[in-house]
């Protein structure tokens, strides 16, 4: 099969599109509630994908709820992985690593102004994360929870990406790995996939930011949780990364 045409400049049409295409998903980026039943459809759809039936899917008021519930049942781990597995729809696509690539810089116009939003986000989320561990000392969270999450926010810019890609340059694709893909992150929050349960935060139930775009509120948490799970914001000044 050959590989994508690499394209190297935008009609005007084409670079006029890029608003739309950068708004519809930073609005999925700063929503901050999901559907439940959409939700479902989106991972039992995953799972389908590699042949396996979906486990139990249970959805959580935030991350670090979540990550209790993971401590508390254990996990048996999958033999694919959802993200990796299902990450690059399009086909034979000769730059799939620049669109994973941790450093904004190496991300696409289109993806960028998402990432720089988002990134913070997930940062802060995770600096949070840690100090609740280090206040509670009966409940450590194992690294391998934390890094077997899927975070679907940061997947946002890339999913950006690559809706453009198809829709707008019409590069050839696996659709059916695109409409799983673009699914999850559009309708689930963060994400714990194991066989033996699949875990489910919600999405922040505010979202407070300045007049930069940054995350802050003056004292008060920049991001808010159903559950009480309050992140205040931590500002990371150059980190580019994830």
């Amino acid at each position: 099969m050959s590989e994508n045409p690499i394209i190297t400049e935008l009609t005007a049409k084409q670079e006029a599109l890029i608003p739309k295409y950068r708004n519809k998903w930073l609005k999925i980026a700063l929503s901050t509630e999901i559907d439940e039943e959409n939700a479902t459809e989106a991972l039992k759809a995953a799972y389908s994908f590699f042949d396996t039936e979906a486990p139990e899917i249970k959805f959580c008021d935030s991350p670090y709820a979540a990550l209790k519930e993971l401590y508390d049942i254990g996990c048996d781990y999958l033999d694919f992985s959802i993200l990796c597995d299902l990450r690059h729809p399009l086909i034979n696509y000769p730059y799939e690593s620049s669109h994973n690539a941790t450093a904004i810089e190496e991300r696409t116009v289109i993806e960028r102004e998402i990432l720089k939003i988002v990134l913070e986000q997930n940062y802060n989320i995770h600096s949070q994360l840690e100090l609740e561990e280090d206040f509670d000392e009966e409940f450590l969270i194992p690294d391998e929870h934390m890094l077997g999450g899927i975070q679907t926010d940061f997947l946002i810019a890339e999913c950006c990406f690559y809706d453009f890609c198809i829709s707008v340059l019409k590069l050839p694709h696996n659709q059916k790995k695109w409409e799983t893909f673009k699914n999850i992150v559009k309708h689930c929050g963060w994400i714990f996939e194991y066989k033996n349960i699949c875990l489910v935060s919600n999405r922040p139930t505010k979202l407070s930011f300045d007049e930069q775009n940054n995350l802050h509120a003056d004292g008060k948490p920049a991001i808010e949780y159903a559950d009480g799970f309050k992140v205040y914001a931590h500002h990371n000044g150059d980190r580019n990364g994830c």
